[in-house]
C-alpha cells in the first residue's frame, strides 16, 4: 500500500493504517515515524500539508522506478491511497496490478478543477480496480471507470468492549480544525444554546494550530468551550466520547460514511451529523442518527437543545446507531478489501 499513515491525524492516514494491520502480507510504503509494522519508510518534508504532498510524491516516484527496474517483481498488487500518487498508475501498470482508493473528491482542487481531473482522471482509468467509500464517488465513477466498488470505511468495535465510562454533560466533536469540518458552524450553534444549559461544555478534539483555529479562539472566548487537543492513543479517545452526552460532525463535505462518524455511533452516544449525499441511504434520520443541513448553525442548535432536554429520544438514537455501526467492522472491512484484489 501506497499512503501516508499514523501518527499523521488524518482519516485516510488512519485507514491505512488499520486496513494494512488486518492484512496478510502488506507492507505499507509511508512516511518515517509511521505506526505501521511491516513498512518501508520515506522521508518526508512535513512542514505544511502541500510540502507533505509533493515531498511523499517525489519519494515515491524514486521507489516506483526502482520497482519498474528490478528484476524480480516484489508485490502481486500495489494499492495507491494518496491523490497525487494517481500520477504514478502509468508506470505501476508497466508491471503491477494497481487497486486505487479514492478516499472522496468533493472539495478537493485535483476533482473540482477540470483542467487537474483530466489528468488524474485518465491516470485513474489505467487502474485495475477502483475502490471508494462515499456514495457520491462511487456513482460519479461508476459512469466512467470499469472496475469500482464500494468497501465503506470501517470502525475497531473491540476498543468499545472494554470501556464503561459514565456520561458527562460534554458535547464533543472529533475531528480536524478545517472548514470541511464545519467546526466554525458547530461552535455558532453553541453560543446560541449555552446560556439555556450553562451546565454543559463543548469539547473540541482535534489539533489545536493554525490560523483557523487562532481565529475561532480569538471570537469564540466562551469558557465552556474546551480545546483538548489531538489525542493519539485510541482507549483514551474512545472513552472520551464514550463519556459525551452528544456527538457532534458538522462536516460541509465527506466521503460517506467516514471513520469520525463511525466511531461515534459505535460509541452508542446520539450523533448529530451533517445531511451530506449518501447519508439517507444507510442511516434514518432521527431513529439512529439525527441530520442536519450542512452550514446551518440555527438547525445544528435546535437539533442539540432537542436531544438535551429529551434523554429519552437520545438513548434510543444512541442505541440504535451503535447498531447501525456495528455493519462497519474493520475486520469485516479489511476481508472484502482482500477479496476484491482476487477477483
Amino acid at each position: 500500500m501506497m499512503g501516508l499513515t499514523l501518527p499523521l491525524p488524518g482519516g485516510s492516514e488512519r485507514h491505512i493504517y488499520e486496513i494494512s494491520s488486518r492484512m496478510p502480507n502488506c507492507t505499507v510504503l509511508t512516511q518515517k515515524g509511521s505506526s505501521c509494522k511491516n513498512k518501508i519508510e520515506l522521508p518526508v518534508i512535513k512542514k505544511t500539508t502541500f510540502t507533505r504532498a509533493i515531498s511523499f510524491l517525489l519519494v515515491t516516484s524514486l521507489y516506483t522506478f526502482a520497482l519498474i527496474l528490478t528484476p524480480k517483481k516484489k508485490y502481486t498488487v500495489i494499492h495507491i491511497h494518496e491523490n497525487l500518487t494517481y500520477l504514478l498508475i502509468p508506470l505501476l501498470k508497466l508491471r503491477y496490478k494497481v487497486v486505487v482508493t479514492v478516499h472522496g473528491f468533493q472539495g478537493f482542487k485535483f476533482y473540482d478543477n477540470k483542467f487537474l481531473w483530466f489528468f488524474f482522471g485518465n491516470c485513474l482509468k489505467l487502474a485495475d480496480k477502483i475502490v471508494t467509500h462515499g456514495y457520491y464517488e462511487t456513482e460519479v465513477l461508476q459512469k466512467v471507470y470499469r472496475e469500482v466498488k464500494n468497501i465503506p470505511d470501517g470502525v475497531d468495535l473491540d476498543l468499545y468492549k472494554k470501556i464503561n465510562e459514565k456520561v458527562q454533560k460534554k458535547i464533543s466533536f472529533v475531528g480536524r480544525i478545517h472548514e470541511q469540518k464545519g467546526i466554525s458552524f458547530l461552535l455558532d450553534a453553541f453560543e446560541k444554546i449555552s446560556k439555556e444549559f450553562p451546565e454543559y461544555t463543548l469539547e473540541i478534539l482535534a489539533k489545536s494550530e493554525g490560523h483557523l483555529y487562532e481565529s475561532l479562539r480569538k471570537k469564540h472566548p466562551n469558557k465552556n468551550i474546551i480545546w483538548r487537543g489531538f489525542i493519539l492513543d485510541r482507549d483514551t479517545l474512545f472513552a472520551d466520547m464514550c463519556s459525551s452526552t452528544l456527538l457532534v460532525y458538522p462536516s460541509m463535505w465527506e466521503a460517506i460514511p467516514w471513520p469520525a462518524l463511525l466511531e461515534g455511533l459505535a460509541s452508542g452516544r446520539p450523533v448529530i451529523a451533517s445531511h451530506l449525499y449518501g447519508m439517507e441511504k444507510i442511516f434514518n434520520d432521527s431513529k439512529d442518527i439525527v441530520l442536519v443541513k450542512p452550514g446551518d448553525s440555527d438547525a445544528l442548535a435546535k437539533s442539540i437543545a432537542k436531544l438535551l432536554k429529551d434523554k429519552k429520544l437520545a438513548e434510543e438514537i444512541g442505541k440504535q446507531g451503535k447498531k447501525t455501526a456495528s455493519s462497519y467492522d474493520l475486520e469485516s472491512m479489511a476481508k472484502e478489501l482482500y477479496e476484491y484484489y482476487g477477483e
